[in-house]
């Protein structure tokens, strides 16, 4: 009766545990609640499917013991139902336990390029602005050494005007562009959360052509999980290969 009753809970359990995820997604993108809200509904999804996972297998292994054979395969079509959420959240956890807690990083950790327009766009619950170089960036330039300057041969137009193509190929809103001053903003949403980043790029003369800097902020989450890294990736390699 009591294995009975446990089967049915861990049944019961598959769907909603399943739902989990997506839902908070998806509620978080209808503003329907916070991103804290969905990322505690994540979290607490991840470690009740552990629980379930767990539970599964030792019934399992007791169905097997009793010769039990159709419920032996209910719980292990249910532990590898949960596994999936189980294996999502750990892959998470794994990936921020290896990567800097940083939300910002740029390819001049010492004059930033700066963001005019955005500002007004960022909200008042946005990370702020400021970047205390001393502590971020040996801990960007140890995780992400790629991100270096970008030296061209084009002049100065050339290469502003060739930043502005690359920005909109990669898909990112371009906000503002002042060819004068060398500066493009732009917003980049990403495809899951739709969250909002933002990008500044600055494009400058120098003696041998020009150079251009890149910065690239999450307006919410204290760790991007490397997402700003590989943009700014994303748009050195394509600035590189573009023609």
């Amino acid at each position: 009766m009591v294995i009975d009753n446990i089967t049915k809970f861990l049944k019961y359990a598959v769907i909603p545990l399943l739902l989990g995820f997506p839902v908070a997604i998806i509620a978080y993108r209808l503003e329907l609640w916070s991103m804290g809200t969905s990322f505690q509904i994540i979290k607490l999804t991840g470690f009740i499917s552990m629980a379930v996972l767990l539970i599964a297998i030792l019934v399992a292994i007791f169905a097997l013991v009793k010769k039990q054979k159709d419920l032996a395969k209910t719980c292990a079509v249910v532990a590898v139902l949960v596994a999936l959420p189980v294996v999502g959240l750990s892959m998470q956890a794994a990936k921020a336990k290896s990567l800097p807690f940083i939300h910002q990083v740029s390819t001049d950790t010492v004059d930033l390029p700066k963001f005019k327009v955005i500002v007004a766009l960022r909200g008042e619950n946005s990370n702020p602005l400021d970047y205390d170089s001393e502590k971020l960036a040996p801990l960007q330039q140890a995780a992400y050494p790629q991100l270096q300057t970008i030296v061209s041969e084009l002049n100065v137009d050339a290469a502003f005007a060739k930043a502005v193509d690359v920005t909109n190929d990669l898909g990112w809103e371009i906000v503002a562009q002042n060819k004068d001053s060398g500066m493009i903003e732009a917003v980049d949403t990403t495809l899951l959360w739709a969250f909002k980043d933002d990008v500044a790029i600055r494009v400058q003369m120098t003696d041998s052509g020009s150079k251009i800097d890149l910065r690239s902020i999450s307006r919410v989450g204290m760790s991007d999980l490397g997402a700003n890294a590989a943009r700014i990736t994303k748009f050195i390699t394509a600035f590189k290969l573009k023609d």
